[in-house]
């Protein structure tokens, strides 16, 4: 079962590692990039940042599809950490409908990469570019609710709103 899917540029780290994956009591890590799953440094990073007792995998979005429509994963306790908006789109739209995530977060994303002049500020963590923005208003469209909580000691914000 996914827990959450989260969405931040950091991927695993300080927020996920420690604080998401003990309040969301998760056994699993899934890091879905296609290019990140093709850079055996970066996947090394990644699963080291991971907590010792919890499982990491850094899966191309084809492959992270087959694992989360596995039957045997509504067994498991995932979370998901993606890095792009577009693939985001692609798995959410390839999920089995009992495979759909518990929460959809929307956290620390758009200050990392390109420039930030030329993007919106949705919060003090979150910068959108017009398309971006436009694939979470599609995705809302097709009930796939995100909220924005960076901490789950943070209030949540519902996406739509910010938007």
């Amino acid at each position: 079962m996914i827990k959450m899917l989260r969405i931040d540029d950091r991927l695993i780290h300080g927020q996920v590692a420690v604080f998401w994956s003990k309040n969301l009591n998760v056994s699993r890590i899934v890091v879905i990039s296609n290019s990140i799953s093709e850079n055996e440094i970066q996947k090394a990073a990644l699963k080291m940042a991971a907590p010792d007792n919890i499982r990491a995998f850094i899966l191309p979005v084809e492959k992270a599809l087959k694992l989360l429509n596995d039957p045997r994963s509504k067994n498991l306790s995932i979370m998901v950490v993606m890095n792009d908006p577009e693939e985001v789109e692609q798995v959410l739209e390839g999920l089995n409908p009992e495979a759909k995530p518990e929460m959809m977060d929307l956290a620390n994303y758009g200050r990392i990469a390109g420039d930030i002049e030329k993007k919106n500020k949705i919060s003090d963590t979150v910068y959108l570019t017009d398309a971006e923005k436009q694939i979470f208003k599609d995705l809302s469209n097709k009930n796939f609710k995100f909220i924005h909580q960076p901490l789950p000691s943070d209030a949540v914000k519902k996406l739509d709103d910010l938007l």
